[in-house]
C-alpha cells in the first residue's frame, strides 16, 4: 500500500484534524512500531506499520458524518465535567465521534458530528465559506443603560463609518422613545442586523436578514444567514443593538437543512449534501 503522512492517518482514524495531529506528533504522543516519533515528515504504511496513540493501537476508521438536532441546554462537547448534558450522551453507541464547530448551550438546532478530521477541517475552515442559517426570535429593543452600553462596545466594536448602527445610550434614569417605535420595526431590524461590524479586531461579513413573521407587538421571528461566524456572533450583535434573543435555532449548514429531524435525534448524511 502507498505510504501516507502520519497526520493524514491520524485524521482518518478520527483522532484530530491534520493540523491538530501535527501538534500531537510534535508532543511525542504518537508511536510507530513501538517508537515515539516527533518528525512531521514521517510517512507510514497503514497495512504494515503499528500506530499507537494514548496506549491504543489505531485502525483506520470508517468515515462517519451525522446531522444532529441539538436540544437547548446541551453543551456542544463530548466531555465536560461541569455540563449537565453533552453531545456524547446522544452518541454513546456510535463510537469515537466529535462535533464540527459548536452551538452555545442556550442555542439549538443543526450540528454536524463526525469522526473524520479532514472533513471537519473542510467544513469549518473560513476559506470554504459554508453558509449557516439561523431562525431567531427577538424582542423589541429596550433602552440600554449607559454602563451596559460601554461594556458592550468594548466587546463588540461597531464600524465607525455606519453611525446609524449605534444604539440609543441613556444614563441612569434617562428616558426616551426607542428608535424602532418611530420607524417601521421590520425595516429597522433588517437595516441594523445587515450592517457591517468589527468584531475581535477584524471586520466580519454582513449577515443577510429576512423577516419571517411578526409573533406579537414585541416579538419577531427573523432569519439570519452568516458566511462566517465569530463566537456567539448573533448574541453579541443583538446585545449591542439592544435586542433580547428569546430563541436561537440553526436550521441550515451549506445545502443541508434541519428540516423535520426531531430534537435530540440524528441521521447519517454525506458531505455532498452539505457542500
Amino acid at each position: 500500500m502507498k505510504k501516507i503522512r502520519m497526520n493524514k492517518y491520524l485524521a482518518g482514524a478520527g483522532i484530530a484534524s491534520r493540523r491538530k495531529a501535527d501538534g500531537l506528533i510534535e508532543q511525542g504522543k504518537v508511536k510507530v512500531n513501538g517508537k515515539i516519533i516527533t518528525d512531521l515528515g514521517v510517512q507510514i504504511d497503514p497495512e504494515k506499520d503499528r500506530i499507537e496513540y494514548q496506549g491504543k493501537i489505531l485502525q483506520p476508521a470508517t468515515p462517519l458524518l451525522f446531522m444532529f438536532n441539538k436540544p437547548r441546554g446541551v453543551t456542544s462537547t463530548m466531555a465536560d465535567v461541569h455540563a449537565e448534558k453533552t453531545i456524547a450522551d446522544y452518541f454513546a453507541d456510535v463510537g469515537r465521534v466529535y462535533p464540527v464547530g459548536r452551538l452555545d448551550k442556550d442555542s439549538e438546532g443543526l450540528m454536524l458530528i463526525t469522526n473524520d478530521g479532514d472533513l471537519a477541517n473542510q467544513l469549518t475552515h473560513p476559506r470554504y465559506e459554508h453558509e449557516k442559517e439561523y431562525e431567531v426570535i427577538i424582542s423589541r429593543p429596550t433602552v440600554i443603560p449607559a454602563q451596559a452600553g460601554i461594556q458592550a462596545r468594548k466587546q463588540l466594536r461597531l464600524d465607525p463609518r455606519v453611525p446609524s448602527m449605534r444604539p440609543k445610550i441613556l444614563g441612569a434614569g434617562g428616558a426616551g422613545k426607542p428608535e424602532d417605535d418611530r420607524r417601521g420595526l421590520g425595516d429597522n431590524i433588517i437595516t441594523k442586523f445587515s450592517q457591517s461590524f468589527k468584531m475581535d479586531g477584524s471586520k466580519i461579513k454582513p449577515m443577510r436578514v429576512r423577516i419571517i413573521n411578526k409573533i406579537s407587538s414585541s416579538r419577531w421571528l427573523i432569519s439570519l444567514i452568516l458566511q462566517e461566524g465569530k463566537k456567539r456572533q448573533i448574541r453579541r450583535v443583538a446585545e449591542i443593538l439592544g435586542y433580547k434573543i428569546i430563541q436561537l435555532k440553526r436550521v441550515r449548514i451549506g445545502k443541508l437543512k434541519l428540516g423535520h429531524l426531531p430534537v435530540g435525534k440524528y441521521r447519517r448524511v454525506s458531505a455532498d449534501e452539505i457542500i
